[in-house]
């Protein structure tokens, strides 16, 4: 898409009413496969499951059409109980376009308390212009799973000789058994641009792969994956794996992680690898 069709896409989405949407979901075992209970009010729904694993249930998030604009309030619940068994990615990116002031709030409850959660989006764009505060909670109880990734682009290209002017907060919170784990907050805003050294240095594409529990030892398979791969990092701590990219390709964020994970899901869930179908569109 040219550079003047997205402004024209972006100027379009500001002067569109805005949405409050929030859904509920819910994966339960059920005596074949994971029943998937949802409920929704607003453009925020999820498309009818999809069962390539047998039990594990993939299913699709689809956002507001036209992106998310200020003003915007969406709320995400998703829980698993009674060895329920999720996948949730979403067919697309979800755009964050210019705002006339007003933020746009997201909100994203993740429980697992008996299942496999995994929660693996497309990436985030953030158009210039955009004011968003996201924060996602996760709630895990004692020896549950999660794969759980995030990737944030600010603005659609480093090469478009354009930086990112907007406001942009995503902050994650991880419990387990409810004891805080893991508390984190991204900030991009006029006081904290992306070019600060203690930032993304001037990248525009920031992502973070959480895997937990894991043994220690599994830092040492990711390292393989990671060994020449530029921006890339990796920690272990508490059972949780954490992987990070700073760059400029939200593609490679993605493959990357994908690797890592499929890699990671056997030993994660007792689980082969099965890639979403979308992913291959």
């Amino acid at each position: 898409m040219s550079s003047v069709a997205n402004i024209e896409k972006a100027e379009a989405a500001q002067s569109s009413p805005s949405w409050n949407a929030e859904l509920d979901c819910v994966f339960e075992a059920g005596p074949r496969r994971t029943i998937v209970r949802r409920s929704h009010s607003g453009p925020l729904t999820l498309q009818r499951p999809f069962y390539p694993e047998g039990d594990v249930a993939h299913v699709y998030l689809l956002h507001p059409p036209g992106g998310v604009v200020g003003g915007d309030r969406l709320q995400v619940n998703v829980q698993c109980k009674n060895n329920g068994k999720g996948l949730i990615t979403t067919p697309g990116a979800t755009k964050y376009y210019r705002s006339d002031g007003k933020y746009a709030r997201v909100h994203q409850c993740l429980e697992n308390h008996g299942g496999t959660l995994e929660w693996l989006p497309a990436e985030n764009i953030f158009y210039s212009g955009c004011k968003v505060d996201i924060k996602t909670n996760v709630s895990l109880e004692d020896g549950q799973s999660l794969a759980w990734w995030d990737i944030n682009c600010f603005g659609i290209t480093s090469k478009s000789g354009q930086s990112f002017q907007g406001d942009v907060s995503n902050s994650l919170n991880v419990e387990v058994g409810s004891k805080l784990v893991l508390r984190e907050r991204m900030l991009v805003e006029e006081r904290f641009p992306l070019s600060m050294s203690c930032g993304l240095r001037s990248h525009n594409v920031a992502g973070t792969l959480l895997l937990t529990p894991l043994p220690s030892e599994s830092i040492d398979l990711v390292r393989s994956v990671l060994k020449n791969k530029d921006g890339f990092s990796a920690t272990h701590f508490d059972e949780m794996l954490l992987v990070r990219y700073v760059g400029d390709r939200s593609e490679q964020a993605k493959d990357v992680f994908g690797t890592i994970w499929s890699k990671m899901r056997l030993g994660l869930n007792s689980r082969a690898p099965s890639v979403p179908r979308i992913w291959a569109t």
